[in-house]
């Protein structure tokens, strides 16, 4: 785990090296704060951060964080896209749900990996596949993506996508699993839950820049709980198989 956390650093290295340089990059930032889902297929909701940075050079090699999520582009190419991704997942320890609450915790997990996809006209697409690289539920997802890109105007631009997601067997028993001891103690029925895609959905950003530096983006996902994490007794029993994310960021532009 070691040999491969320092070979993504020196990747990230070399990246940060070669886009230097290039000319200056075109580089937005912004801060806001969502409604998220308290855990993965829970049914109540808590404010969560969100933070965007969106940096790109003239060889269209690029830096994207939003939210819990970051890609870096390592591909110089107008259409194709390769690197590095990221994804953080908070930790489940105290959950509102009583019941939840008293299952074991679930620590906050650092999920890496890397993704391929392509930019073209006003389509995008990506695979990406992801291992836990903090020993926290030891799982590994792979996501893919498909998303449509269109301006209203020069002020208002919209972006409409689609998702779906497997996860392996310790990724789905680490969130969806009950064991005996958990099932004990929660008066939860035991539950063990197998690999299979475990959602599908769709979300819509608009970003809506009137000014000349400052603007404002919207964020919305929506997904399903598929297969054994829909039929989980924290989704089926005492959560939602519905899941959202509803958000707004203040963005500057530099």
């Amino acid at each position: 785990m070691k040999i491969v956390k320092l070979f993504l650093l020196a990747f990230v290295v070399l990246f940060t090296l070669t886009a230097s340089a290039q000319a200056g990059p075109k580089i937005a930032m912004g801060l806001g704060v969502a409604a998220v889902p308290d855990y993965e297929g829970s049914d109540d909701m808590e404010a969560a951060p969100l933070l965007y940075l969106d940096v790109e050079w003239d060889n269209y090699m690029s830096i994207d964080v939003l939210g819990n999520k970051a890609k870096v582009n390592l591909l110089p190419n107008p259409v194709f896209k390769a690197g590095i991704i990221a994804e953080y997942i908070a930790e489940r320890d105290d959950p509102d749900n009583r019941q939840v609450e008293l299952l074991p915790d679930v620590d906050s997990s650092f999920m890496m990996g890397g993704f391929v996809g392509f930019e073209k006209n006003k389509w995008d697409g990506s695979l990406e596949a992801m291992g836990d690289a903090s020993s926290s539920n030891d799982g590994a997802i792979v996501r893919a993506n498909l998303g449509y890109a269109y301006a209203i105007n020069n002020d208002l631009k919209t972006r409409f996508g689609v998702f779906s997601t497997w996860a392996d067997d310790d990724y789905m028993e680490s969130y969806f699993g009950v064991d005996a001891a958990g099932s004990a103690a929660s008066g939860l029925r035991t539950y063990e839950a197998e690999s299979g895609i475990k959602d599908a959905g769709l979300n819509l950003t608009v970003n809506y820049t009137p000014w000349q530096n400052w603007g404002v983006m919207g964020l919305v996902t929506l997904k399903k709980m598929l297969g054994d994490a829909e039929d989980s007794p924290v989704v089926d029993d005492v959560g939602s198989d519905t899941q959202a994310v509803v958000g707004i960021i203040v963005t500057y532009r530099f």
